[in-house]
């Protein structure tokens, strides 16, 4: 009933009720840690303030975003390979459900406290680096297989970030991210969204992209909804 509410209310009326409901629900969640003004001021906060902010996501979140049926549809797509970066891999979940797809697995993130859980969780054979999307520290066609999964929609530079996927990547390219509509106050600190299969297409500019939709229903893991899984053959 009340998802069906939301798609009758137009979107001026939708962006309304989130700024007037949602934000105080949020609030009272979550509490001051999460940063409710983050999607207005991301822009221009300095590279400090963005790990300092994934930073204290971390310290208080601790549900996993991908559902079983992802990590099944990545190994499908991942096939086995020699090398594997994992970009955006935050606590290494993904990682380590990944374990027996690639002979040497990779992870890069930003956030300081997520590569410390992943390290907890993969052991010390698994290299991490924390690096920004936008400014991966390999080497041009580094990895076979790339994966980068509810990433893309929280970097401060879309154009770049998709640069650096696509020139570490030798093979195939692998990108899950949510169908989401912008709206003000969230849940989240998504900054770029892909409603359709053709905005996620026309990010990555390249016409051997491929985009499969899937859903996710409630109670499976802490996104449920509709993703947008890309693959890419380079």
């Amino acid at each position: 009933m009340k998802t069906t509410a939301k798609r009758l209310l137009p979107r001026w009326a939708h962006h309304l009720v989130n700024r007037l409901v949602s934000r105080g629900k949020i609030r009272r969640r979550h509490g001051d840690w999460f940063d409710l003004e983050w999607k207005r001021r991301a822009g221009g906060s300095s590279d400090r303030d963005w790990v300092e902010t994934y930073d204290r996501s971390w310290e208080h979140w601790e549900e996993q975003d991908l559902a079983p049926k992802d990590l099944e549809r990545i190994r499908e797509r991942g096939e086995r390979c020699d090398t594997l970066l994992d970009a955006g891999c935050g606590d290494g979940y993904l990682l380590a459900a990944l374990a027996g797809a690639a002979r040497r697995r990779f992870g890069a993130d930003l956030s300081g406290e997520g590569l410390v859980r992943a390290r907890e969780r993969l052991g010390p054979n698994v290299p991490l680096v924390q690096a920004f999307l936008e400014a991966l520290p390999f080497a041009d066609r580094a990895f076979e297989v790339v994966v980068s999964t509810h990433v893309l929609e929280h970097v401060r530079d879309l154009d770049a970030a998709i640069s650096e996927l696509k020139r570490v990547c030798r093979q195939r390219l692998i990108v899950l991210v949510p169908r989401q509509q912008y709206l003000p106050y969230t849940e989240d600190y998504h900054l770029h969204f892909f409603p359709e299969a053709r905005d996620l297409r026309a990010a990555f500019a390249d016409p051997r992209a491929r985009v499969e939709r899937f859903t996710i229903p409630e109670g499976v893991c802490a996104y449920a909804g509709d993703i947008h899984l890309l693959t890419l053959d380079l």
